[in-house]
């Protein structure tokens, strides 16, 4: 078979495409990142075309999918093609808004460190995988980060799932709120196969609605700090935080329903180093640690801001944001707002615009700036990454930390503090 992925530098995409190659298939691309999108990409060798939820009518990729469509060449969403791919698998799914790349990486730990030999597609890059996305097994476990945006979940069926938590987010495809959004998991949650088991965090109010319906019929296994069983670990982790610790409690988990011996799983998880982008060091800059993180959620931001406060207690926390998405601000700017209260300092950068899933809605970085003071006076927006490193370099130092968060490459301000040094 020959394989065409628009949007081939996707991280998701990474994975599937060293995935296709690997069971014999040809695998051909476009990304714009790389050399754009074209028609003349698509030529009718292509059996199949992948895109990605992004490359939608008006998007500059959307010019591939319709000369697939006049070659009559099949188009499918990148979902669509892992669910072809795992549909005879023995698949463990980490669903939920927060923490699914953290704990997929730490499953595909456990089950390699325990001889499953897994097959394993996480969010980001992890370091114990060769910091690739994909960790290629030779078993038919199969382990997923399975993401609710687009509904992609939808198009993959588990024997075990592990849901960390469901909230509002990704309000441009769930309009309704969390209404839409229990349903959509609702729905997942039929998926699950009846002799399988949903791991589920009783520490989550929506979590916890869902799977205490008596119709489901899967095995339902609670975790977290207010459940009666796996509420604690036994063993310290490298990787900081109180939601880590949590993150660990599904593992411990889904470990005693797998039958693996407890210390192999306290062994895969106290190396676990954390994966990219989740409070991650990127160097030292007179004095001050940098750290990188992907949270662009209120929550995930807290939880993060948290978790810096545990590891650096008598430094001064300045925290570096750029939002993401002005149908995620506007009806969580409230939330945003009390987001930061634990750190000293908090710089914003302007919202950035998702092409083909986004549109500019009335409210700017600006107001969020505006919304953050009103609870700590502490906020300042600056337009340009100039602005915030020639700030950064002149308040950085051995009593501070820095922390830029939010979507790549945000990372780029600590690059650039680096190379003044």
């Amino acid at each position: 078979m020959k394989y065409h992925l628009i949007g081939e530098m996707g991280v998701s995409m990474r994975g599937i495409k060293k995935y296709l190659e690997s069971q014999g298939n040809l695998v051909s691309g476009s990304d714009l990142k790389l050399k754009g999108h074209s028609s003349e990409n698509i030529t009718p060798d292509i059996d199949v075309v992948v895109r990605t939820s992004a490359v939608n009518p008006g998007s500059a990729g959307w010019v591939e999918v319709e000369a697939a469509q006049r070659l009559d060449i099949r188009v499918v969403k990148r979902s669509e093609i892992i669910g072809e791919l795992t549909k005879d698998k023995r698949l463990i799914a980490i669903s939920g808004m927060h923490g699914k790349t953290t704990i997929t990486a730490m499953v595909g730990l456990l089950l390699v460190e325990a001889g499953f030999d897994p097959t394993v597609l996480v969010g980001d890059e992890v370091r114990e995988f060769n910091n690739d996305v994909v960790r290629i097994g030779q078993s038919d476990w199969f382990v997923l980060e399975a993401c609710e945006y687009d509904r992609s979940f939808l198009d993959f069926f588990p024997e075990i799932l592990i849901l960390t938590n469901v909230e509002e987010e990704h309000l441009d495809t769930y309009p309704a709120g969390i209404s839409e959004i229990m349903l959509a998991f609702g729905q997942y949650l039929n998926n699950v196969s009846k002799n399988g088991a949903i791991i589920a965090c009783s520490d989550d109010e929506n979590v916890r609605r869902l799977v205490d319906d008596e119709d489901i019929a899967p095995k339902v296994i609670k975790y977290g700090f207010n459940s009666e069983d796996y509420n604690h670990l036994d063993f310290a982790l490298t990787v900081p935080g109180r939601h880590n610790i949590q993150n660990a409690l599904s593992v411990l988990a889904l470990a005693d329903y797998l039958g693996i011996d407890r210390n192999v799983v306290e062994k895969s998880l106290s190396k676990f180093g954390g994966a990219h982008r989740r409070l991650e060091l990127r160097g030292n800059y007179n004095g001050a640690d940098l750290i990188d993180d992907y949270g662009h959620h209120p929550t995930e931001i807290s939880t993060t801001i948290a978790a810096l406060s545990q590891k650096y207690p008598d430094k001064k926390k300045i925290v570096v944001f750029w939002p993401h998405q002005y149908k995620r601000i506007l009806p969580l700017l409230d939330r945003f707002a009390t987001a930061f209260t634990e750190a000293d300092r908090v710089i914003v950068k302007p919202i950035y615009f998702v092409p083909g899933r986004d549109e500019v809605l009335p409210v700017s970085s600006e107001d969020l700036v505006f919304e953050i003071n009103k609870h700590k006076k502490n906020a300042i927006f600056y337009a340009t990454d100039e602005e915030i490193v020639d700030d950064l370099s002149k308040t950085l130092d051995e009593n501070s930390v820095l922390l830029t968060i939010g979507i790549p490459p945000v990372y780029q301000i600590s690059d650039k503090l680096l190379e003044k040094k």
